[in-house]
């Protein structure tokens, strides 16, 4: 499956209040994240991916991804089995003057971890019963 969200982000949008946009998922791993800035975002259009209150994208806590005309194209590995399954998607625009659109896409395999057991589930989870 392929799951993607636009989000326009207003100029004037501080990292303290990002725009905040909800990408649901299922249960499933993420195989493939997208991440476009199109023509004028000029490394000024920020944008971080969370699950479950863990930064995904980038990989380093409190970094962001922002670029201009460039799609980050990155291949993971990231089992989403723990709900909450929607990721978070936080962006925000140092720009004084111009709103600026950005395109995050997730790939997604669905249903992967269907013959994991109760007791495996709760090991990955880290959650002892």
């Amino acid at each position: 499956m392929y799951y993607q969200k636009t989000i326009l982000v207003p100029a004037n949008t501080t990292e303290l209040s990002p725009v905040k946009t909800l990408l649901p998922l299922t249960r499933g791993t993420i195989r493939r994240f997208l991440v476009s800035f199109p023509p004028g975002c000029h490394r000024l259009t920020h944008v971080q991916i969370f699950h479950f209150g863990w930064q995904l994208l980038p990989w380093t806590p409190g970094e962001s991804l922002a670029w201009d005309n460039y799609v980050f194209d990155l291949t993971h590995h990231y089992p989403v089995e723990v709900e909450p399954y929607d990721l978070t998607i936080r962006a925000w625009n140092d720009d004084d003057s111009y709103d600026h659109t950005v395109f995050v896409g997730v790939l997604f395999d669905e249903g992967v971890f269907d013959t994991i057991t109760p007791e495996l589930s709760a090991i990955l989870r880290g959650i002892s019963q």
